[in-house]
């Protein structure tokens, strides 16, 4: 396996609207997956991570399952042949407005375009669960991606890409999946990945395309090890997010 680069997202929206504290504006969002194209970036998806990769691979996320990325997100990266993967907070998929609906979720799967992910099922600090609750929340987000997609995910995110040593074990020992998602600077490079918490890149509307591709090109990787050891302080001062605010 070569190195590859996940950058994420939340929301796609049109400027000044959206719902999500992490927000992207239409054309912004456009500018940065033309660029992914123009420069010979390959998206893949999280089940072609057991394949031999082309160069330049890349893995486009995003975080929630809100409505604007199949409004917004989905077309534009069609247009350019832009592979996406969404990690899916089951409880809000159907039931909330500001997120898909299930018959969406399956329209962006069934094309092979888009594959959907695990995020808990109520998007929850998994530090804050313990062996019963870790194994509720993968038994309901299986079931609902059984019975809505008939497939089990493959990779999991943590809600607001926090961790710890007692969450990742229990989460290794209750579920199947193969991949597990944090959120700070880097890139995966080893073909032992399975069970190890891989690198993720944010992608913020203040990002100019220059920052977008510095970004891509890891020149701000050395600040993973530092987002790391922040989340190992905020875990001993036992610090948890209580609620979720998109």
């Amino acid at each position: 396996m070569g190195k590859v680069v996940v950058i994420y997202y939340h929301e796609v929206v049109e400027k000044g609207q959206g719902y999500s504290y992490q927000k992207i504006e239409k054309d912004k969002f456009e500018a940065q997956m033309r660029y992914l194209y123009e420069q010979g970036y390959k998206s893949i998806l999280f089940s072609d991570l057991d394949k031999a990769l082309p160069e330049k691979s890349i893995i486009v996320s995003f975080d929630d399952g809100f409505r604007t990325v199949y409004e917004k997100a989905a077309p534009i990266m069609k247009k350019y042949g832009i592979h996406g993967n969404i990690y899916l907070p089951t409880k809000y998929i159907g039931t909330d407005s500001h997120f898909m609906t299930w018959e969406m979720v399956k329209e962006l799967s069934e094309d092979k375009f888009f594959e959907m992910q695990a995020h808990t099922h109520t998007h929850i600090d998994i530090r804050r669960l313990n062996e019963q609750s870790v194994k509720e929340q993968i038994n309901e987000s299986d079931k609902m991606f059984q019975k809505h997609l008939e497939r089990f995910p493959q990779a999991f995110c943590m809600p607001f890409g926090t961790y710890d040593k007692k969450s990742i074990k229990l989460l290794k020992k209750e579920s199947r999946y193969n991949y597990l998602l944090g959120s700070y600077y880097g890139r995966i490079k080893s073909k032992n990945i399975s069970g190890r918490v891989l690198p993720r890149i944010g992608i913020s509307n203040n990002d100019s395309l220059e920052l977008f591709a510095d970004k891509l090109n890891g020149k701000y990787d050395w600040k993973g090890p530092l987002q790391r050891l922040r989340l190992m302080w905020k875990n001993v001062k036992k610090e948890r997010i209580t609620e979720y605010e998109y």
